[in-house]
């Protein structure tokens, strides 16, 4: 009886033990499940620390229905409005020095301002500035000697007239070729920017001669070239944006920013070339540059309710377009997004985004540079 007892108690403690360590088994493992389902992350999702995001310059829009107007892009040009532009001439023949600080394009001047010095006085042919002076130093004293004779009746009245003749062609050749100087100024005839320069220091001028334009550079045109496959566009067109080719990373200006108005369309496409003309006038915000080309966006009729966003916040990967949504306080999720039309500033989005969405529109490249090398702030590592 008391071996049976004994037996009892072994099979009770055996029952036991093996039921407290399963029991602890499962304690052990269940607080590490714990803590990585409350620190897990979904795959795709972007950490980017408040502070990363303030260097960055992060900002974020939240998506909104809007108006858009009907874009079409096509090619233009940046043109001088007419009436704005003065042209610098030679005032006499000569060698044609520039200002110890050069010429360029684009630099500022005022009215009276010198720009060129002309030199007479080096001419392989003699000094003609000279030699008109002392020609009318001759014929100003011949002249004055044949009043003293006329008036003593020593000389005929057509003696008199002919010297006075000499005297005035010498007197207004002299003051055409600088009053007899041997150098003279040529200053700017109005205020405005260089817009060429056509001789270079050393060469030989005529007098009248073109020796820069200047463009005041108020008022500029905008020339947009319309295919003729668009010609049923040409009666929506309002206004327009544009990108100059020579800034082709910058944002679009618009014209509705610059004091821009519609000036005029073609009523035909130029038989040489199957374009039709929409040429707009603006105020030049002081860095475009008159003759360069651009990309040109005609705005037509408003559409109502049309998502979009600005052309920043998009990216390019093989040929489809992302942009990044904040998902919370500092975690961001790419999106794939279809485009729709541009008008230069804001991009048409027609699937992938849906008002409330929010989506960050400076500091995109950041964002995807985190994205790549898949930033986890502290405290968020899998480790235990």
């Amino acid at each position: 009886m008391k071996h049976s007892f004994y037996l009892l108690w072994l099979v009770i403690s055996a029952a036991l033990t093996v039921a407290g360590c399963d029991h602890a088994g499962h304690k052990g493992h269940d607080k590490p499940d714990e803590e990585k389902k409350e620190h897990a992350h979904g795959e795709d999702e972007i950490l980017f620390s408040e502070e990363k995001a303030k260097a960055a310059g992060l900002t974020v829009e939240t998506v909104q229905k809007g108006d858009f107007s009907e874009v079409v892009e096509v090619s233009g040009r940046i043109l001088p409005a007419q009436g704005t532009e003065a042209t610098v001439t030679a005032t006499m023949a000569g060698i044609v020095s520039l200002p110890a600080t050069p010429l360029t394009d684009g630099a500022p001047v005022r009215r009276g301002q010198p720009l060129f010095t002309v030199s007479a006085a080096q001419m392989a042919d003699g000094n003609p500035a000279a030699a008109a002076k002392a020609e009318l130093e001759t014929a100003k004293a011949n002249y004055e000697r044949m009043k003293l004779l006329a008036e003593d009746r020593l000389v005929t009245a057509r003696e008199l007239d002919e010297a006075r003749q000499r005297y005035e062609t010498a007197r207004t050749t002299t003051a055409s070729l600088g009053g007899g100087n041997q150098t003279r100024a040529v200053t700017a005839p109005a205020g405005g920017y260089i817009k060429n320069v056509m001789v270079k220091d050393g060469d030989y001028v005529n007098a009248g001669q073109a020796l820069a334009t200047i463009t005041q550079s108020r008022r500029l045109q905008l020339r947009a070239e319309l295919p003729e496959r668009f010609y049923n566009f040409l009666p929506q067109i309002k206004s327009a944006s544009f990108r100059p080719a020579y800034a082709e990373n910058a944002t679009s200006y618009s014209l509705s920013n610059m004091n821009g108005r519609l000036v005029s369309k073609g009523q035909a496409a130029d038989a040489a070339d199957f374009f039709v003309p929409v040429i707009f006038e603006f105020d030049n915000v002081g860095n475009i540059v008159a003759g360069s080309y651009a990309e040109v966006y005609l705005l037509g009729n408003t559409r109502r309710n049309v998502i979009s966003v600005p052309s920043a916040a998009l990216t390019e990967e093989q040929g489809i377009f992302y942009v990044y949504l904040q998902h919370s306080g500092h975690s961001y999720l790419k999106q794939e997004v279809t485009c729709g039309a541009s008008d230069g500033t804001r991009v048409e989005i027609t699937s992938g985004l849906k008002a409330g969405d929010k989506v960050v529109t400076h500091g995109v490249t950041q964002v995807k540079l985190a994205a790549s090398a898949g930033t986890i702030p502290e405290g968020h590592g899998h480790s235990h």
